[in-house]
């Protein structure tokens, strides 16, 4: 009879070290789980964090304008009406903080409706985002200003081709990056292919215009992932120099 007791003892603690073995590996196995899943949650949350700092760093790179040049209206006389109006003022290409960097030139048109004629290179939306040194902001050569009553051919040479720029909107020298990009200009902008090798999404001349106004200056702003744009303000005092 103790046998079969026995026997029976022995199959029950069997089925017992079964159930607390199985009882034991899942709860290995919840433990294992629990901490791969917190594991993973911890780095989509870590991805997600990294995502929404590139996202609110491309945006503020994006809208980020540098001043690189300013204009001074010195003096207008004669009249629009009988065409006589003739517009006097000064040009003086800048640094970040407002610094010339160059002697400010004195110029003067026919009219009050001037234009800046310059050279542009955007580049990639992703080289902006990333702040990369070489390609975080577009960069500008300026190439003339004239009037709108005077040829582009004959207006006042700033940057002449060839030479290397005052400086770019950092106000900083030339890297030979740039110094490249300026030499193939037109052989970047009529090759798509290279252009793209080189980062570069759009590569052209523009020349945005401003009506001036006595009291007035007008900074030149370039934006990282654009062109240039005036902004209007009321001149300082002469003698308060360019800042």
């Amino acid at each position: 009879m103790f046998k079969p007791l026995s026997a029976l003892n022995s199959i029950v603690g069997t089925v017992v070290s079964l159930v607390l073995a199985a009882l034991l590996g899942l709860a290995c196995w919840w433990g294992v789980s629990t901490y791969l899943s917190a594991r993973r949650d911890h780095e989509q949350i870590a991805a997600l964090t990294r995502q929404i700092v590139r996202l609110e760093t491309a945006l503020r790179l994006l809208k980020v304008d540098h001043r690189v040049a300013q204009i001074d209206v010195l003096s207008q006389q004669g009249s629009e009406k009988d065409k006589t109006l003739v517009t006097t003022f000064s040009f003086v290409e800048l640094d970040d903080q407002g610094r010339p960097l160059a002697e400010p030139r004195t110029l003067t048109v026919k009219g009050d409706l001037v234009y800046v004629d310059y050279w542009v290179v955007k580049f990639t939306d992703e080289s902006v985002e990333a702040g990369d040194p070489l390609r975080g902001t577009s960069i500008c050569l300026f190439r003339r200003i004239f009037g709108e009553h005077q040829n582009p051919v004959d207006g006042y040479v700033l940057d002449p081709v060839g030479s290397r720029p005052v400086g770019y909107g950092s106000g900083r020298e030339a890297t030979e990056f740039e110094s490249e990009i300026w030499a193939q200009f037109w052989e970047l902008a009529n090759n798509p292919d290279l252009a793209e090798k080189k980062g570069i999404r759009a590569i052209h001349g523009e020349a945005p215009n401003q009506k001036l106004a006595m009291g007035k200056r007008y900074k030149v702003l370039l934006r990282a992932s654009a062109g240039l744009s005036f902004q209007t303000e009321d001149a300082p005092p002469r003698s308060s120099g360019p800042l």
